[in-house]
């Protein structure tokens, strides 16, 4: 029985749509560059507040944007809570999907494997490729901009490319990339899964960096025209698509659940404090 439950496993693991949904949808759809940025967000008093939250914001009105101040203990505490929930949530979802799985069980048709191989991939292949190709003549012609640049010297409406667009262009590329790093350098050390804390590392750093470059001053408000907000866009694209796919949190904890526990406490806190050194030294100089 176990023989077989790992062959089972191993040929699972091989189907386009297992993968499909695992590295692409589950692991694009968790991003362990944001988890990382808002750790650090939270250390640095710069975490956006809950809309919710009581305490009065400096500029009186409470939003998505606005911040509290709060002393280094506090920081330190907001550090700890971002970093601990997070991880519980996560492992509390995956205990859950895996109990919800088991239920579904019996209940969960077989598609016939001609079917799926034959029919379902090649199409899916020509949808993914189309509708990458789509989003990138998309973003160099945007339908939202069909007149070119208003009376005012700014484009008219930039909100739907900068929001979706450049998101879409990037993510693809952090995806394929995720998948390979994964697929040669994970088996290179059992205990210690390379290829995913590689690709975590590097997404977090390159999130930092944007992250830097979106934030930068501008010299005089004409920057604001064309090339700056498109700038911007460029570079939320980049955090959004490329970062949030080419990282993810829940092939991390997956693994983490998988691996021993001294295994586990060891890649687990490599992953925490390696990421969060990577954007002091980035973001906080």
């Amino acid at each position: 029985m176990d023989a077989f439950k790992k062959n089972h496993a191993s040929v699972k693991k091989t189907i386009p749509l297992y993968i499909g949904l695992t590295v692409g949808f589950c692991g694009s759809f968790t991003s362990f560059s944001a988890f990382q940025r808002d750790v650090f967000l939270a250390l640095s008093n710069d975490l956006p507040t809950p809309i919710d939250y009581p305490y009065p914001a400096a500029a009186g009105t409470i939003s998505q944007s606005s911040t509290v101040p709060r002393d280094g203990g506090y920081s330190f505490e907001a550090l700890l809570a971002v970093v601990i929930l997070t991880i519980c949530l996560c492992i509390s979802a995956l205990k859950l999907g895996a109990h919800i799985a088991l239920s579904l069980d019996p209940l969960t048709p077989t598609l016939p494997f001609p079917l799926t191989r034959n029919l379902v991939d090649r199409c899916i292949v020509l949808l993914a490729w189309g509708s990458w190709l789509g989003a990138i003549v998309l973003a160099i012609w945007p339908p939202d901009r069909p007149s070119g640049p208003s009376s005012r010297g700014t484009w008219a409406n930039e909100t739907w490319r900068g929001e979706v667009l450049f998101a879409l262009v990037f993510a693809p590329v952090g995806c394929l990339l995720r998948f390979y790093a994964s697929l040669k350098l994970n088996g290179l050390v059992p205990s210690f899964p390379l290829g995913t804390f590689a690709v975590n590392m590097l997404g977090t750093a390159v999130e930092g960096m944007a992250y830097d470059l979106q934030h930068v001053p501008l010299q005089s408000t004409a920057g604001l025209t064309g090339g700056g907000r498109v700038g911007c866009q460029v570079l939320q694209g980049v955090m959004d698509g490329f970062c949030g796919c080419l990282t993810t949190v829940s092939t991390w904890v997956a693994e983490l659940n998988g691996l021993g526990r001294r295994h586990a406490y060891a890649y687990g806190t490599a992953s925490v404090v390696g990421g969060l050194a990577l954007l002091v030294i980035i973001m906080g100089s």
